[in-house]
C-alpha cells in the first residue's frame, strides 16, 4: 500500500477571525443563575462536579417564577377579552343544548294523569268495598235469621212428631190411626186385618223419644228414624215421613214388618198361582235344581225373612228387566244380604221344593216410597 504523504504544515495567523459560537447557557442552582446574571457572564458548560462521594450531582431545574420561559407575556386585556369570549361561548353552548333538548313537559302530564287516575280508581274500590261490605252484612244478618227461623222450624217440626209418636202409642183401636200413617188408602185395610185376627195386640204407651234422627231415602230428605221406649220395656224404631203439608206420618208397614203371610208358613204351605209381595232378605247363591238346572237360563237367590226360620231359593230370568236392580243393591251392600221387597209365585206343579219364581222387584228396600197402586 502506498505510502501517505505528508501534508505541508501550514501556519494560521492568530488575528484571523474566529466564527461566532453559540451561546449555551447551563442550568444551575437559583443562587448560581443569580450570581451569573449578576456577573453578566455566560454559563460554561462543563462536567458537573461529582459529590463527595465522587458520584454526579442530580440536575436541577430552575422555578418557573424565577426566569421566563417564553418571550413575551400577555397583558390583563388579553386575559380579560379571552375570559369575555369564553363565557360567550359557553352561553351560546348553552343555549344550543337547551334548544336541543327541551323540558318534557309532556311526561309531567302523562305522570300526572297517572296520579289522578290512581286517586279515582282508589275511591271508586273504596266506594266498591263499602257496598260489598254492605251487601256482606245484609247477607250475614239475612242467613243468621234464615237459620233461626230454621231452627224454630226444627224444633217445631220435632215437637209435632213427639206429639204424633204419643198419639200413635196411645191408641187403642186401629182406626184411629187413618190420620197417622203413610198411604191410609191401602195400608188401613191392612191394619185392620193385622189386628181383628185377635192374635195380635196394639202396641203399649210411648214412655220416651230415644233418637229422632233425619234420613234422605232416594234422595228425598224428608223422612226421619225414631227410635221409643214403650211402657212396656219394649224398644221400637219408625220410620217417618213429613208430608207436603207438615204433617208428620208413621210407617206402619216397616214398623211391623207387614207380611201377606207368615214367612215360614208361606215356605211350607207354598201356595200356588197366588203371587204375593215379601219382606225379605236377597243373597246371591249358586244352587240349580229340578225346573231350575239351567244356569245359563236363571239365576239363583236365596231367600230369608225377619224373625224366620225357613229358606228358599229364588230364581229370575236372566232376560228379566228387573235383574240389574238386584244385582246393584248386592253390589251396594258389599255382596252382603240386602232388603227387597219382592213378588213371589209358586207354578202349578212345581216340582223344586225350595224353588220359588221372582216375578218382580217391588221395591229396593223394606218401604215404598209411593204405594204401589200408584206406581201401576
Amino acid at each position: 500500500m502506498p505510502r501517505e504523504e505528508k501534508r505541508p504544515v501550514k501556519l494560521r495567523p492568530v488575528d484571523e477571525d474566529v466564527p461566532p459560537q453559540p451561546q449555551v447557557i447551563r442550568l444551575q442552582k437559583p443562587g448560581e443563575v443569580a450570581e451569573a446574571a449578576d456577573r453578566e457572564e455566560p454559563v460554561r458548560l462543563g462536567p458537573a462536579p461529582g459529590g463527595d462521594d465522587g458520584k454526579p450531582s442530580v440536575l436541577f431545574v430552575p422555578d418557573r417564577r424565577e426566569i421566563e420561559v417564553r418571550t413575551h407575556e400577555p397583558g390583563i386585556e388579553a386575559l380579560i377579552e379571552e375570559s369575555a369570549m369564553v363565557e360567550a361561548t359557553e352561553q351560546s353552548w348553552g343555549a344550543e343544548a337547551a334548544y336541543r333538548h327541551p323540558i318534557p313537559w309532556g311526561w309531567f302530564v302523562l305522570i300526572a294523569l297517572g296520579i289522578v287516575a290512581a286517586v279515582v280508581w282508589s275511591l271508586a274500590r273504596l266506594r266498591e268495598s263499602g257496598d260489598v261490605a254492605e251487601t256482606i252484612r245484609v247477607e250475614t244478618e239475612s242467613a243468621l235469621l234464615s237459620e233461626e227461623r230454621e231452627e224454630a222450624e226444627a224444633r217445631a217440626l220435632v215437637g209435632r212428631i213427639e206429639a204424633v209418636l204419643h198419639a200413635f202409642f196411645a191408641a187403642r183401636e186401629p182406626d184411629a190411626w187413618a190420620d197417622m200413617i203413610r198411604h191410609p188408602d191401602r195400608v188401613m185395610p191392612l191394619v185392620r186385618a193385622y189386628y181383628d185376627a185377635g192374635q195380635r195386640e196394639m202396641p203399649a204407651e210411648m214412655r220416651t223419644l230415644r233418637v229422632l234422627d233425619p234420613v234422605t231415602l232416594e234422595r228425598r230428605a224428608n223422612f226421619w228414624m225414631a227410635s221409643v221406649s214403650l211402657a212396656n220395656g219394649e224398644s221400637h224404631s219408625l220410620l217417618i215421613e213429613i208430608a207436603p203439608d207438615g204433617r208428620p206420618l208413621v210407617d206402619w208397614e216397616t214398623f211391623v214388618c207387614h207380611q201377606p203371610m207368615p214367612w215360614d208358613e208361606f215356605a211350607r204351605r207354598r201356595p200356588e198361582e197366588k203371587p204375593m209381595d215379601f219382606r225379605v232378605y236377597v243373597e246371591a247363591d249358586a244352587f240349580y235344581s229340578h225346573e231350575f238346572s239351567d244356569s245359563n237360563q236363571w239365576l239363583s237367590f236365596r231367600l230369608t225373612a225377619l224373625d224366620a226360620e225357613e229358606m228358599l231359593f229364588g230364581y229370575l230370568p236372566r232376560d228379566h228387566q228387573d235383574l240389574p236392580v238386584i244385582l246393584r243393591c248386592l253390589r251396594g251392600n258389599y255382596g252382603r244380604k240386602t232388603s227387597l221387597i219382592l213378588r213371589l209365585n209358586v207354578p202349578r206343579g212345581l216340582q223344586s221344593r225350595r224353588g220359588v219364581v221372582i216375578e218382580k222387584v217391588m221395591s229396593p228396600r223394606w218401604i215404598y216410597m209411593e204405594s204401589p197402586a200408584e206406581e201401576s
